[in-house]
């Protein structure tokens, strides 16, 4: 398969709170793990019964933290997707 673009990261106020709150990711650390240019390490599509199908994406950021990504498909072709969750990897 064909790495996927990642242009654009759509994180809504409400869900950066969540993050930071919930997990301590920030939205930049999102971004920069899993944004163009892309840095990503892989992704996969993951068929979901309730949410549908998420990019299930694992990343690091600059200074070296890994995290897991679960993005929402918005624009395939322009590359923008909606977050749904992040969080620190543990493996």
């Amino acid at each position: 398969m064909d790495r996927l673009y990642i242009g654009y990261v759509e994180i809504s106020p409400a869900m950066e709170q969540k993050l930071m709150k919930k997990h301590g990711v920030t939205a930049e650390e999102v971004r920069d793990a899993c944004q163009a240019p892309n840095r990503y390490r892989d992704a996969r599509w993951h068929r979901h019964p309730v949410y549908g199908g998420r990019l299930l994406v694992r990343g690091s950021t600059r200074e070296g933290r890994k995290l897991k990504i679960v993005l929402q498909p918005i624009d395939l072709v322009d590359g923008t997707w909606r977050l749904r969750t992040a969080y620190v990897a543990t493996r």
